[in-house]
């Protein structure tokens, strides 16, 4: 239980996934529509997003 909320507080401990979190609380989004919002590359939201998700934080 505590890896599991260790894991969860790093993967938002970054600027840029919180942004992406912030965006995607209005519904699903594809990659292509959060890379402008966060001001980044698709490879590097696609890592953000990997990361959310091995957390458990989003899905697919």
């Amino acid at each position: 239980m505590k890896r599991i909320k260790l894991q969860i507080l790093k993967a938002l401990a970054d600027g840029t996934r919180l942004k992406i979190m912030d965006f995607l609380k209005d519904g699903e989004k594809n990659v292509g529509e959060i890379k402008p919002h966060v001001g980044t590359t698709q490879s590097n939201v696609s890592q953000h997003l990997r990361i959310l998700k091995d957390a458990g934080i989003v899905d697919n």
